[in-house]
């Protein structure tokens, strides 16, 4: 398994599944439930795999934001618990309604772990080709997870503010079409690549042929920097894997999206 693609296909995943330097995680989420995830992976899970939960393990619990990425020492300490180590393949993978494996893959990279993969497809795939399913809940041996430094995937509001004001990299909204029509409002010259059009019915990450007319229709090239930005930084991060995948590598995750800069006053809006 390299580590350099974000995605993994289902019959890879199994060839590796009792490798010791292997761990699969399980990060199904709902909005509306918190611990719906949770529950639904003590109901059956891939085997081997632990449930860590977006909010109460990997965002940030000090930022006025919910749901930040959380600072590199609770990272750090979540993955460790969690049994990851520095050199751990981590392969996530959710149920295909929220991307939060493309959340935690973003996460990882975002900390310099390069060995981190989406599972194509998710849960629905691995189940589809009638493959394992347990109830047994994985208690890890605990692992030495150095605090990691960050790297540049990663915006921030004063980071969008600089690049409007500068010019040069594309802002692209990639909201889901039923919250980019309720917001009403997008970041000013700000394209629309609405993430679930990068994945087919089946949940899988289209053709790099198909993948490349969308990024060019949004705006995305090769070179120039780009900054993506959804609802809450998660259907962003499903961009952002899918669009590494074939070769785009200048892009950042503006982790406050609309929820940050929807709510304050002072940031420009355009009406859609």
């Amino acid at each position: 398994m390299s580590s350099s693609p974000a995605f993994i296909g289902t019959a890879d995943l199994a060839s590796r599944l009792t490798s010791p330097d292997v761990r699969v995680v399980d990060v199904r989420w709902e909005l509306d439930d918190e611990t719906a995830g949770e529950r639904a992976y003590a109901a059956g899970h891939i085997p081997g795999a632990v449930y860590l939960s977006w909010l109460r393990d990997l965002s940030s619990d000090t930022d006025p934001i919910q749901g930040q990425l959380a600072e590199p020492e609770r990272f750090a300490r979540v993955l460790g618990a969690a049994g990851v180590g520095p050199d751990t393949t981590v392969v996530a993978y959710d149920d295909g309604g929220i991307y939060m494996a493309a959340r935690l893959v973003w996460a990882l990279r975002q900390y310099g772990h390069a060995k981190a993969h989406v599972l194509d497809g998710g849960l629905p795939a691995w189940r589809r080709e009638g493959r394992p399913i347990t109830g047994e809940v994985v208690e890890p041996g605990p692992r030495e997870y150095p605090v990691p430094l960050a790297r540049d995937l990663r915006a921030t509001k004063d980071d969008v503010v600089a690049a409007l004001d500068q010019g040069g990299t594309a802002i692209v909204d990639c909201r889901m079409d039923a919250t980019y029509g309720a917001a009403g409002a997008h970041i000013p010259g700000a394209t629309r690549l609405p993430a679930p059009v990068l994945f087919d019915g089946d949940g899988l990450l289209r053709a790099p042929a198909d993948l490349r007319e969308l990024a060019e229709r949004a705006g995305i090239e090769r070179g120039r920097p780009a900054i993506l930005y959804c609802g809450g930084g998660i259907s962003a991060s499903a961009a952002f894997v899918a669009l590494r995948e074939i070769g785009f590598d200048r892009l950042r995750v503006y982790d406050g999206s609309w929820t940050e800069w929807g709510a304050d006053p002072a940031t420009p809006k355009e009406s859609h």
